[in-house]
């Protein structure tokens, strides 16, 4: 019965919060959590980070078509693009290649049904920031802001 009412607990959170940052570690220096929260439709959270640096696993793209390019040979890319904003990159992206870029959009905008007024504030902001790093993990549809600005990496996960 106790097995049960765990695989239960288990199945209604979509990524608890270790998961998503042994996940995220891999390729961003966290710090502490700033907020976090999970269900089975979304996860959402915002972590300082100890450095600005992206880590090597995480291919970098300077540029829409080489960040497509990252994505199609390791399914994970970042576009640090100083020319725009990764709203205007998301946008940029949808218009290249529709599927790729509405499955960020979708991960975006899904998410933010787990964002209480801190995370949301965060995204919106990492959003606009033209200094800001997008990037997407396709395996576990997480869409990931990293703002140098402000020191923190949010990230939004819709239902796949």
């Amino acid at each position: 019965m106790v097995l049960a009412a765990l695989s239960l607990t288990a199945a209604c959170a979509r990524d608890d919060e270790p998961a998503m940052r042994a996940r995220l570690d891999q390729w961003f220096s966290l710090g502490e959590s700033v907020g976090f929260s999970a269900t089975q439709e979304c996860a959402a959270g915002v972590f300082r980070l100890v450095d600005p640096s992206i880590k090597a696993p995480m291919p970098v793209a300077s540029g829409t078509g080489e960040m497509l390019l990252r994505l199609g040979q390791s399914g994970r890319a970042a576009l640090d693009d100083s020319a725009q904003p990764p709203d205007a990159g998301l946008v940029a992206l949808i218009n290249r290649d529709r599927a790729t870029g509405m499955q960020m959009r979708r991960a975006a905008l899904e998410g933010r049904a787990c964002m209480d007024d801190t995370v949301e504030s965060a995204f919106r902001y990492a959003l606009e920031e033209p200094r800001s790093v997008l990037a997407f993990d396709r395996d576990s549809g997480s869409l990931m802001i990293l703002d140098p600005v402000t020191g923190v990496l949010v990230v939004s996960v819709g239902a796949r």
